[in-house]
């Protein structure tokens, strides 16, 4: 049988070179910017939603927004990387993306590059806009991990797939990491003796490991 192997992205500085929250907090102004988060109470999400609300205030919607980031290149390579895993039959590759970014920023600049149909599974944190026209988002599940937000452990994502996976028969000769920041490090502690992790060079996962 052909070798099967998952191949697991982060999103943010991972396929895309820059981190696209950071990208979009730039247009508020410090004095109206939400007061830093703590990541590991409710932090994140909340912070995000303040300042969604703050920008769209400001008259930035959504789809502005999404048009911004859409322009955001690539890490250099790595559409051309994905479609050709995608595409490989020897051996095959499911590719699928955990990040702690938000579903309508993700799914929107993947359709954009054309490389959304190519990951089996795109795992987020869920967003949605309101009947304001406001974007709002939430956590994507409750994670009680030592080294994760509350509001994502990717190791617990990676392992509840490769479950799925077997339960229908799937098996993966290796699984490949690729990611850059802290919260890519818990997966790399679930990873087998065969198995591999990709980390962006200087930054604090590689750091870490």
């Amino acid at each position: 049988m052909p070798s099967r192997q998952l191949i697991i992205f982060d999103f943010d500085e991972t396929i895309i070179s820059v981190n696209s929250m950071r990208q979009l907090f730039q247009f508020i102004p410090n004095y109206r910017r939400p007061h830093i988060y703590d990541t590991q109470k409710k932090g994140w999400i909340d912070y995000t939603n303040k300042a969604f609300k703050e920008l769209h205030s400001m008259g930035y919607p959504a789809n502005t927004m999404c048009k911004f980031i859409r322009a955001v290149p690539p890490v250099p390579g790595m559409v051309k990387l994905i479609q050709y895993l995608w595409k490989s039959c020897e051996p095959t590759y499911d590719l699928i993306l955990i990040s702690d970014g938000y579903r309508i920023i993700i799914v929107d600049w993947l359709e954009q590059h054309g490389i959304f149909q190519c990951f089996t599974g795109i795992y987020c944190n869920p967003s949605e806009i309101n009947d304001c026209g406001e974007v709002t988002v939430s956590g994507y599940h409750c994670a009680e991990c030592p080294y994760s937000p509350q509001n994502l452990c990717k190791r617990c994502v990676m392992k509840e797939f490769i479950l799925m996976q077997k339960a229908l028969n799937i098996n993966y000769d290796r699984v490949a990491y690729i990611g850059n920041g802290s919260g890519d490090f818990c997966p790399t502690l679930g990873l087998g003796t065969s198995d591999l992790v990709c980390a962006r060079k200087y930054d604090i996962l590689t750091e870490k490991i």
